[in-house]
C-alpha cells in the first residue's frame, strides 16, 4: 500500500481531533495538572546583566508564613555535574544554575522561594535582597560591535560559503552596497514555561512540562543528576506554543526538580511572562552587508559579511546565510558570517531561525536590484531561478517556485501594478504592491511509532512526540486511518510521555514528515498483520486471497465482494489487541541517526543530504495602505503560494501558513526588543510595550498551497512541513510595499512611523 491508495483524510480538510477537549477546557497542560501536596514556587532573576553577587540575605523571606525555604548558589548540596553537551537539546544556556555567585546575562536565575501557596512564595520573593558587584556588559549587538573585544567574535568555519571568484568580478563591475538589519525578537506563545516536579524516593522524578523535546529534559535531568535517563519521566500531552524556545532544557527546570527532591515533595513553578522575556531565549539581532555586482542585469557576484548576536557562553547560530547561499542563481558568491558574544542571554530558535532574519535583506536588496535593472521584481526573480542548488550543486528533490509565482501573481492581480513609486491611490491613501520569495529546508529525523488494534475497534497510535498547536494529533490520526481504512473518530493518537516510543524534537518543521512516516510504517505494518492472518485463516472470507488483492476501507478489510472485518480477525486470533512497532531512519540517514534517537539524541540528518537538496519554497505578494499625512502602513492584503509536497490536512496546513504570514506582519512593522544601554535589561518585557498585530492590525489573508506535488524524496508521506515557512519573506515584502507605496527605502525593522517620516 501506498499512501495514496486511501485517501479518505489525508489532504482533506477535516477538523482537528483534539479541538473539542481544548475548546471545553480539558486538555490539561503543564501547570494544571493535579497533584497531591503540591509546593509553590517562585524564581528570582538577576537584575543585572554582569557581575558577581555579594550578598544574598533571606531571613525576612523565610519568616513569612508558609515559606518552605529559599535556594540560591548559597544552598548547600545543590550540586550539579558539569556534562559537555548540556543541555542535551538544540541549544541553551550552557550555564548550571546556581552553582556560582557569577552572573552572564540578564535574567539569569538567582533564586528560588518555595512555599505551601503561591501567594506566600511571591510575597518572600520580595523580601529576598540580593547585592551584585557589577562589572561591565554589553546587552546588544550594536554596543558588542563598538567596544567589544575581539575575543568576543567568532566566525565559525561551517558557517562560511564561498563559490567561485566573487572578489575578482566585484573589482571588474560596478558595485552596489546595501546594508540591513534585524532586531531582537522574543518568543511569546500563550502558555508560559511551566515546571511540575515530582518525586519517588531519590531516583526517579516525573516531569510536567510544555516542551519541545522530552528527551531533552529527560537526558539534561539524567546527566546533571547523576540519574538513569528512563527514571525520568516527562509528561507533555499539550503545549501551548513553543516556535523554539521550548525546545531546550532551561535552568528553571533544574532548580525546581531540586528543590522537590529537597523537601521530598512536588514543586511547581510558572515563570512570570517577563520571565519569559528574559530567561528563556530570543531571536538574534543581524547586521547584513551585501556588495553586489550586476551585470547586464543579472547578478554576477555577491559578498555578504554577516553580524549576528550570540549569548554570553553558547554560540547559536542565527544562521543568515542559508537563504543567500542558495536561493538565486549566482556562480560567484563569498559569505562571512561572525557571531558576536552579548550578555543579553542564550538566543535560541525562533520559527525559522536565520532564514526569517536573512531573507529579510535578500528579498529587499532583489528589488533594489530589479529597480536598478528596470525590471519587474518578479521577473528578476525568474531570470534569476535556480533549477539546481547553487550551494551544493545538487539536484532538488522537488522544486516548483514557478508555479508559487504564477499562482500567487495571479490571485492577487499583480499585472495591474504600476511599477513607479506611490503611483497607486485609493482617494488620498497611498496603495503599494510588493512581494518576496520563500524558502525553508527540509530537515528530518529518525523516527519511531506504535500501531494497536484494540477488541472494541479503536486504533490506538502512540509516538513520543509532541503537538505544540500545529495539529500533530489531527494528522497522526488521519494518517493511520487512511492507512487502516478506518474512521478518524476511531484512532486515538498518544503523544506527549517519554515512556512513547521515542522520537525527535518538534522544531525545524520537521514531526509531520518524520513521526508522520514513522506512523505510516506502524499502521500499514498492522495492516499486513492483520491480512496475512486473514488470508490464512479458513474461518475468514478472504481464505486463501492474495494480500495483494485486499484493500481496506470502513473497519474491514475487502477482496472484489468477499469481506472481513478487522476486529473480527482480531477476535480469531483468540487477542483483545494486536500492535506493531516501526522505527524509520529519513532519506540520507542510517543506523547512525536511529541509535543517536535511542541514546536520547537529536537523530536527525542534515537539510541537504548527499543525493538532492532539499527545500519548501513558496512566493508572497502584499499589499498595503500608507496614510499620506501621518505616514501609519497598514497591510491590507497578503496572497501566499506555498510548495510543501502532500498536504496532510488542508485545514491545519492553511493554519499554519496563515500564521506564518500573519508573524511576518509584526516582524515587519511592530516586534523589537528594547534594551536599557545603561542597565542591559529589557524595557519592553511585557505584551503591553513588546508590540504583536492584533486582529485590527490584519488585513484578508490568502494561503495557498500547491497540490498534486508529493515529495518522495523527503518522506514516505511526500509531506514537507509547513510550520515556518509562511514567515520567510514576509517581512521584505512588506518593505517593498512600502517603498512602492511611499518612495522610501526602509532597510530595517520594525518599520515605523519614525522611519518613514525621517
Amino acid at each position: 500500500m501506498t499512501v495514496t491508495d486511501q485517501q479518505t483524510y489525508v489532504g482533506r480538510r477535516f477538523d482537528r481531533v483534539d479541538g473539542p477537549a481544548k475548546v471545553r477546557g480539558e486538555a490539561t497542560f503543564a501547570a494544571e495538572h493535579a497533584i497531591e501536596n503540591l509546593a509553590h514556587a517562585v524564581l528570582i532573576s538577576a537584575t543585572v546583566p554582569h557581575g558577581t553577587i555579594t550578598t544574598i540575605r533571606t531571613a525576612a523571606a523565610k519568616d513569612v508564613p508558609g515559606v518552605l525555604d529559599v535556594y540560591s548558589c548559597r544552598t548547600p548540596g545543590w550540586t550539579l555535574k558539569d556534562v559537555k553537551g548540556y543541555p542535551k537539546g538544540p541549544a541553551g544556556t550552557g550555564i548550571l544554575p546556581f552553582q556560582s555567585p557569577e552572573i552572564s546575562y540578564r535574567g539569569e536565575p538567582v533564586a528560588l522561594v518555595v512555599a505551601d501557596t503561591l501567594e506566600a512564595a511571591k510575597h518572600a520573593a520580595l523580601l529576598v535582597e540580593i547585592e551584585y558587584e557589577e562589572r561591565v556588559h554589553r546587552a546588544t549587538l550594536d554596543e558588542a560591535l563598538e567596544s567589544g573585544p575581539a575575543s568576543d567574535r567568532k566566525t565559525p568555519k561551517a558557517l562560511q560559503h564561498s563559490r567561485g571568484d566573487a572578489a575578482k568580478v566585484l573589482k571588474t563591475a560596478d558595485v552596489i552596497e546595501r546594508a540591513y538589519a534585524t532586531p531582537t525578537h522574543h518568543h511569546n506563545p500563550m502558555e508560559m514555561h511551566a515546571v511540575i516536579a515530582a518525586w519517588d524516593g531519590d531516583e526517579r522524578v516525573t516531569i510536567y512540562e510544555p516542551t519541545q523535546w522530552m528527551q531533552s529534559a529527560q537526558g539534561t535531568l539524567a546527566a546533571t543528576l547523576g540519574l538513569e535517563p528512563d527514571n525520568v519521566h516527562v509528561i507533555s500531552p499539550y503545549v501551548g506554543g513553543g516556535f523554539g524556545n521550548k525546545a531546550t532544557t532551561w535552568p528553571h527546570l533544574l532548580v525546581t526538580v531540586l528543590a522537590a527532591r529537597t523537601l521530598k515533595r512536588p514543586v511547581k513553578l510558572v515563570l512570570t511572562r517577563a520571565q519569559m522575556f528574559a530567561a528563556v531565549g530570543y531571536r538574534a539581532a543581524t547586521r547584513s552587508a551585501y556588495r553586489v555586482a550586476l551585470k547586464g542585469g543579472r547578478v554576477a557576484a555577491m559578498d555578504l559579511h554577516a553580524h549576528t548576536q550570540t549569548g554570553p557562553v553558547d554560540l547559536f547560530p542565527e544562521q543568515v546565510g542559508t537563504v543567500p547561499k542558495m536561493l538565486y542563481a549566482n556562480g560567484n558568491m563569498d559569505f562571512t558570517q561572525t557571531l558576536v558574544r552579548t550578555n543579553a542571554g542564550p538566543n535560541i530558535m525562533m520559527r525559522a531561525p536565520g532564514e526569517a532574519s536573512g531573507s529579510f535583506g535578500l528579498e529587499v536588496l532583489m528589488d533594489e536590484l530589479a529597480e536598478a535593472a528596470g525590471t519587474d521584481p518578479v521577473e528578476f526573480r525568474r531570470q534569476h531561478h535556480a533549477d539546481t542548488d547553487p550551494e551544493s550543486g545538487l539536484p532538488y528533490s522537488s522544486k516548483h517556485l514557478l508555479e508559487c509565482y504564477d499562482r500567487a501573481a495571479d490571485a492577487f492581480g499583480w499585472s495591474r501594478r504600476t511599477p513607479q513609486p506611490g503611483s497607486m491611490r485609493d482617494g488620498d491613501t497611498l496603495i503599494g504592491w510588493g512581494m518576496a520569495t520563500a524558502v525553508y529546508p527540509v530537515y528530518s529525523s529518525a523516527a519511531t511509532a506504535r500501531a494497536r488494534l484494540c477488541a472494541d475497534g479503536r486504533v490506538e497510535i502512540e509516538a513520543g512526540s509532541h503537538d505544540i498547536g500545529t495539529g500533530t494529533y489531527t494528522i497522526l490520526a488521519g494518517i493511520a486511518a487512511d492507512a487502516l481504512g478506518v474512521g478518524v473518530g476511531q484512532v486515538s493518537v498518544k503523544l506527549g510521555d517519554s515512556r512513547l516510543p521515542k522520537n525527535g524534537y518538534s522544531g525545524g518543521s520537521r514531526t509531520a514528515g518524520s513521526v508522520g512516516s514513522a506512523v505510516l510504517a506502524a499502521a500499514q505494518g498492522l495492516r499486513a498483520e492483520l491480512t496475512e492472518r486473514a488470508v490464512n485463516d479458513s474461518d475468514s472470507p478472504l481464505h486463501g486471497v492474495s494480500p495483494s488483492e485486499i484493500r481496506a476501507a470502513d473497519g474491514r478489510l475487502y477482496a472484489g465482494r468477499a469481506s472481513d472485518t478487522l476486529t473480527d480477525i482480531l477476535r480469531r486470533s483468540g487477542k483483545d489487541q494486536h500492535e506493531t512497532y516501526r522505527e524509520i531512519v529519513p532519506s540520507g540517514g542510517g543506523q547512525k541517526e536511529l541509535d543517536a534517537l535511542k541514546k536520547g539524541e537529536d537523530g536527525s540528518v542534515e537539510a541537504v543530504t548527499d543525493t538532492h537538496a532539499r527545500y519548501s519554497f513558496g512566493a508572497v505578494f502584499v499589499e498595503v495602505r500608507v496614510d499620506p499625512d501621518f505616514m501609519t502602513p497598514r497591510v491590507s492584503r497578503i496572497v501566499g503560494a506555498f510548495d510543501i509536497g502532500q498536504v496532510l490536512n488542508a485545514k491545519t496546513a492553511e493554519s499554519q501558513l496563515t500564521g506564518g504570514l500573519i508573524w511576518g506582519v509584526s516582524a515587519a512593522l511592530h516586534e523589537h526588543g528594547e534594551t536599557d544601554p545603561a542597565t542591559g535589561l529589557l524595557l519592553n518585557s511585557n505584551l503591553a510595550e513588546y508590540h504583536i498585530p492584533v486582529n485590527a492590525d490584519i488585513g484578508e489573508v490568502t494561503a495557498i498551497a500547491l497540490e498534486g506535488h508529493p515529495d518522495y524524496h523527503t518522506s514516505a508521506l511526500g509531506a514537507r512541513g509547513a510550520g515556518e515557512l509562511g514567515i520567510v519573506g514576509t517581512p521584505a515584502a512588506i518593505a517593498n510595499a512600502i517603498y512602492h507605496a511611499t518612495g522610501k527605502r526602509i532597510r530595517s525593522t520594525p518599520i515605523t512611523v519614525d522611519k518613514l517620516l525621517d
